[in-house]
C-alpha cells in the first residue's frame, strides 16, 4: 500500500489460464497507462464451482482510483478487449482497493463506459470511502452499468400523504395479491405515508399485525346488495377528517372498487392500479377449456380499462410491465405505466446452511389445484429422473407439495407418482396454508425449491425462497425469472432460471440435471443461494416499490 508507482494495479488469475493469455491482459493494461503486477493465483473459493470464478481479478490501488471514472473506464476497456480476443471463459472483476467497490466486466462494447460511470459516480472515485458507492457490485453489461449504487431510503418531508389500499384479506388467504399488498402497505408506512388498508373481515390477529407494520386495518362496511366483495366499493369508516390522497387497487380483484372509491367518494384522490396477472398467458394453461380464450379476453380488457383510466398503472415485475406498456400504447393520452418489483429484504440475516438430515427435501408451493399452470407434472418428472443421476447412499429425496386442496391429497399424490415414474419416491402432500410460519418452515427444511411454472406473471413463492436462502430453480416464463436475469450476473442467473419449452423430454432432462446438481452438493448450492439472496436484497427493495407508487402523486 505504500508503493506510489503511477497506475499501480495487481492482477490475479485462476490457475488454468496459460502464460500467453496472462501476458495478453497485462499488455493491454500497460497499453492504457497502467503498471500491472501479477499476484498470486486466485485461491480456493470453497464449494463454489470453478466455472463461477472470475477469470481474473484486477485490483486498482489508491492512486489509480484517484484518477476517477476515465481511468476506471480504461481498465474496463482493457479487460473487455481481453475477454473478446482470448478463449478465456467467464468474466473479470475490477476491485478498487481503497473503497472495496467491485465492478464486473462480462459483456461487449463498453465504448460509453466513461460517461456512464460518471453518472453513477458523479464525484469520481476517490480514496474517501464516504464518497464512494456502497451498493456494488456494478456490472457493465454492454451499454450501461446495470446496477446503480444503493442510496439511502428517501423519506417523505412535509405532511404525510394519505394512502387507502383495498384488498380482500390482510393475511394471504387467497394467494399472492394479499402477500404483495401487505408488503407494499408496510413499505409505504416505512416511507412516511399514513396508510389505511380496507379488507372484508379482518381478524384481531390481522389488525394487530397491520398495526405493528404501521398500517391501520379496517373492515369494509357490509354491502346492502351484491356479493361480499361489493363491500369494498362502499365508503369506509375512516377517522374524522381523514381523506385519501391516493387510492390503490389490485387488478380485477379490487381495482374496480378503487375506481368507485375515487369516482363516488374521494374525487380529489389519485388512483394507482396495479396489474398482477396476464390472462392470455395463464388461461390457456388450465387444461382443455373451450371458453379459455373468451375468459382471457374479458379479464384482460377489464384490467386494461382499469389501468388506462387510473392516474397511473403499474405492472408487477418486468413481464407485466412490458406487456402493460405495449397494450396501453394504444391509448395515446394514457401515461406510461410504472413498474413495481417486490422487495427481497432479509427477515433473517443468519447464514443458511443445508439441513442436516440425510433425506433431502424438494418443495413446490402454490395453489396446486392449478397444477398445469404451476408445472407440477414437470417437477415430478424432474425429481424422478434426478434420482437416476444421484448417488445418495440409497436414500431418495422427498418431494413436498404445499398447496394441495383438502380432498385432493390422495389423487394428486397418485398423479405425481405416475409422472415421476418411481413408486418408491416419497411424495408428501400438504394443504394450502395462510400461515407465514408454515411456508418459512417448508423452505428452511428444504434443500431445493422448484417453480417450473408454464405461466407465472411474477412468482412470489420464488421470491420467498430466495429470501429464505433456499436453492431455487425457477421458470424463465415467469416475471421473477426475468427479474433475476436482469439483476444477477449472467453466470448466477443461469444457475437459477431454466427454460420451460413444453417439450417433455427436453424439459425433463434439463430440470432433472439441475435438480441433481443441487441435491448432490448442498454446501455448494447453499453458498450460491446465499450469494444470490444478498445480491437481490441489496438491489431490489420494497422502499423502491413504495417510492414508485408514491410517484403517482407527482
Amino acid at each position: 500500500m505504500t508503493d506510489s508507482a503511477a497506475g499501480r494495479v495487481v492482477v490475479k488469475f485462476v490457475e488454468d489460464i496459460d502464460a500467453a493469455d496472462r501476458d495478453e491482459l497485462t499488455r493491454r493494461l500497460e497499453g492504457v497507462g497502467l503498471a500491472p503486477r501479477v499476484g498470486f493465483d486466485l485461491g480456493d473459493r470453497g464449494a463454489i464451482p470453478q466455472r463461477l470464478l472470475p477469470a481474473a481479478v484486477i485490483t486498482l490501488f489508491h492512486e489509480v482510483a484517484e484518477a476517477g471514472a476515465e481511468r476506471l473506464a480504461q481498465a474496463t476497456q482493457a479487460a473487455r478487449d481481453w475477454l473478446v480476443v482470448t478463449p478465456v471463459p467467464g468474466f473479470v472483476e475490477l476491485e478498487v482497493d481503497v473503497t472495496r467497490q467491485l465492478i464486473v466486466i462480462r459483456a461487449s462494447d463498453p465504448d460509453r463506459a466513461a460517461e456512464a460511470l460518471k453518472r453513477v459516480l458523479p464525484s469520481g472515485l476517490t480514496g474517501d470511502p464516504a464518497g464512494s458507492p456502497t451498493g456494488g457490485p456494478l456490472a457493465w453489461d454492454g451499454d450501461r452499468w446495470a446496477v446503480e449504487p444503493a442510496q439511502p431510503t428517501a423519506r417523505i418531508t412535509g405532511p404525510p400523504p394519505r394512502v387507502l389500499a383495498l384488498d380482500t384479506d390482510w393475511f394471504s388467504a387467497k394467494g399472492g395479491v394479499s402477500t404483495f399488498n401487505r408488503s407494499l402497505c408496510a413499505a409505504l408506512a416505512r416511507a412516511g405515508a399514513d396508510v389505511v388498508c380496507v379488507v372484508l373481515k379482518p381478524s384481531p390477529d390481522e389488525i394487530t399485525h397491520a398495526r405493528n407494520a404501521g398500517v391501520t386495518l379496517l373492515a369494509a362496511p357490509a354491502p346492502a346488495t351484491g356479493g361480499p366483495r361489493d363491500a369494498l366499493a362502499r365508503r369506509p369508516r375512516l377517522a374524522d377528517g381523514w381523506v385519501p390522497d391516493l387510492v390503490v387497487g389490485h387488478g380485477r380483484i379490487t381495482g374496480g372498487h378503487a375506481r368507485i372509491q375515487v369516482e363516488d367518494h374521494f374525487p380529489a384522490a389519485a388512483r394507482a392500479h396495479i396489474v398482477h396477472t396476464w390472462s392470455d398467458h395463464i388461461e390457456w394453461q388450465r387444461g382443455d377449456r373451450p371458453d379459455a380464450g373468451a375468459i382471457a379476453e374479458d379479464r384482460w380488457k377489464e384490467d386494461i380499462e382499469l389501468a388506462r383510466t387510473a392516474t397511473r398503472a403499474f405492472g408487477v415485475g418486468p413481464l407485466l410491465h412490458g406487456l402493460l406498456g405495449r397494450d396501453l400504447s394504444a391509448y395515446p393520452d394514457t401515461p406510461a405505466p410504472g413498474r413495481i418489483d417486490p422487495g427481497f429484504e432479509l427477515d433473517d440475516d443468519t447464514l443458511r446452511v443445508p439441513p442436516g438430515w440425510h433425506q433431502r427435501q424438494v418443495v413446490l408451493t402454490g395453489r396446486l389445484d392449478d397444477w398445469p399452470v404451476k408445472g407440477l407434472d414437470l417437477a415430478a418428472r424432474a425429481v424422478g429422473a434426478a434420482v437416476e443421476l444421484l448417488s445418495l447412499g440409497g436414500t431418495e429425496p422427498e418431494l413436498v407439495l404445499r398447496g394441495v386442496p383438502p380432498t385432493e391429497h390422495g389423487r394428486l399424490r397418485e398423479l405425481v407418482l405416475g409422472w415421476a415414474g418411481r413408486r418408491t419416491l416419497q411424495v408428501t402432500p400438504r394443504a394450502y396454508s395462510t400461515r407465514e410460519d408454515d411456508l418459512r418452515a417448508d423452505l428452511r427444511r428444504a434443500c431445493l425449491a422448484l417453480m417450473p411454472s408454464r405461466a407465472e406473471a411474477f412468482g412470489l413463492v420464488g421470491c420467498e425462497a430466495i429470501v429464505a436462502g433456499t436453492p431455487l430453480l425457477v421458470s424463465a416464463r415467469s416475471g421473477l425469472g426475468g427479474l433475476l436475469r436482469e439483476v444477477l450476473p449472467a453466470e448466477d442467473a443461469a444457475l437459477v432460471v431454466l427454460p420451460v419449452e413444453d417439450d417433455e423430454p427436453t424439459d425433463t432432462q434439463r430440470w432433472a440435471f439441475e435438480t441433481a446438481r443441487i441435491l448432490r452438493d448442498p454446501p455448494g448450492s447453499f453458498a450460491i443461494a446465499e450469494r444470490i439472496r444478498r445480491t437481490m436484497a441489496e438491489r431490489v427493495t420494497s422502499a423502491k416499490a413504495a417510492a414508485a407508487v408514491l410517484s403517482t402523486l407527482g
